[in-house]
Protein backbone atom coordinates (compact mmCIF):
# COMPACT_ATOMS: atom_id res chain seq x y z
CA UNK A 1 0.00 0.00 0.00
CA UNK A 2 1.13 3.25 -0.90
CA UNK A 3 3.04 5.09 1.82
CA UNK A 4 0.55 8.14 1.71
CA UNK A 5 -2.49 6.36 1.85
CA UNK A 6 -1.41 4.53 4.91
CA UNK A 7 -0.59 7.97 6.47
CA UNK A 8 -3.80 9.65 5.49
CA UNK A 9 -6.03 6.10 6.61
CA UNK A 10 -3.91 6.21 10.10
CA UNK A 11 -4.70 9.79 10.72
CA UNK A 12 -8.15 9.56 10.21
CA UNK A 13 -7.78 6.37 12.50
CA UNK A 14 -6.27 8.70 15.33
CA UNK A 15 -9.00 11.30 14.87
CA UNK A 16 -10.75 8.95 16.24
CA UNK A 17 -9.50 8.30 19.25
CA UNK A 18 -7.99 5.20 18.23
CA UNK A 19 -4.24 4.53 18.43
CA UNK A 20 -2.00 2.89 15.41
CA UNK A 21 1.57 2.29 14.47
CA UNK A 22 2.28 1.61 10.82
CA UNK A 23 5.57 0.08 9.60
CA UNK A 24 7.87 2.12 6.93
CA UNK A 25 10.13 1.25 4.21
CA UNK A 26 10.59 4.80 3.32
CA UNK A 27 10.72 7.00 6.86
CA UNK A 28 11.16 10.36 4.61
CA UNK A 29 7.64 10.08 3.28
CA UNK A 30 6.04 8.98 7.05
CA UNK A 31 8.00 11.63 8.55
CA UNK A 32 6.21 14.47 5.88
CA UNK A 33 2.97 12.49 6.48
CA UNK A 34 3.11 13.48 10.41
CA UNK A 35 2.05 10.18 11.29
CA UNK A 36 1.79 10.00 15.13
CA UNK A 37 3.77 6.59 15.30
CA UNK A 38 5.92 4.22 12.96
CA UNK A 39 8.65 2.41 12.83
CA UNK A 40 11.56 1.75 9.96
CA UNK A 41 12.91 -0.70 8.45
CA UNK A 42 16.16 -1.17 6.07
CA UNK A 43 14.12 -3.92 3.73
CA UNK A 44 13.43 -3.54 0.18
CA UNK A 45 10.23 -2.59 -0.74
CA UNK A 46 7.27 -5.18 -0.37
CA UNK A 47 9.36 -7.10 2.43
CA UNK A 48 8.32 -4.97 5.40
CA UNK A 49 8.25 -7.75 8.11
CA UNK A 50 11.35 -9.38 6.34
CA UNK A 51 12.56 -12.33 4.19
CA UNK A 52 9.85 -14.51 2.24
CA UNK A 53 9.14 -17.62 3.93
CA UNK A 54 11.14 -16.09 7.39
CA UNK A 55 7.98 -16.42 10.44
CA UNK A 56 10.63 -16.27 13.35
CA UNK A 57 11.63 -12.92 11.66
CA UNK A 58 8.03 -11.68 10.70
CA UNK A 59 7.35 -12.14 14.52
CA UNK A 60 9.99 -10.23 15.81
CA UNK A 61 9.31 -7.13 13.83
CA UNK A 62 5.95 -7.00 14.50
CA UNK A 63 6.57 -7.76 17.92
CA UNK A 64 8.72 -4.28 18.06
CA UNK A 65 6.37 -2.62 16.13
CA UNK A 66 4.07 -3.75 18.64
CA UNK A 67 5.98 -2.74 21.77
CA UNK A 68 6.61 0.83 19.64
CA UNK A 69 2.50 1.23 19.63
CA UNK A 70 2.93 1.04 23.96
CA UNK A 71 5.85 3.01 24.46
CA UNK A 72 6.09 6.20 22.25
CA UNK A 73 6.05 8.63 24.39
CA UNK A 74 5.40 12.02 21.73
CA UNK A 75 3.43 12.44 18.72
CA UNK A 76 4.70 12.13 15.40
CA UNK A 77 7.64 9.48 16.18
CA UNK A 78 9.24 7.26 13.88
CA UNK A 79 12.23 5.29 15.23
CA UNK A 80 14.45 2.64 13.22
CA UNK A 81 14.08 -1.03 13.90
CA UNK A 82 17.57 -2.95 14.49
CA UNK A 83 17.00 -5.26 11.59
CA UNK A 84 18.97 -5.35 8.53
CA UNK A 85 18.55 -7.55 5.24
CA UNK A 86 20.64 -10.34 4.69
CA UNK A 87 19.91 -10.90 1.00
CA UNK A 88 21.07 -7.72 -0.40
CA UNK A 89 23.58 -9.46 -3.15
CA UNK A 90 20.19 -11.47 -4.76
CA UNK A 91 18.49 -8.12 -4.98
CA UNK A 92 21.75 -6.49 -6.32
CA UNK A 93 22.31 -9.65 -8.62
Amino acid sequence: MCHRSVGLIQGAIESAGISTVSLTLRPEITFHMRISRAAYVRFPLGNPLGEPNRPDQHHLVLGQLLELLELAQSPETVVELPFRWRRWDRWLG
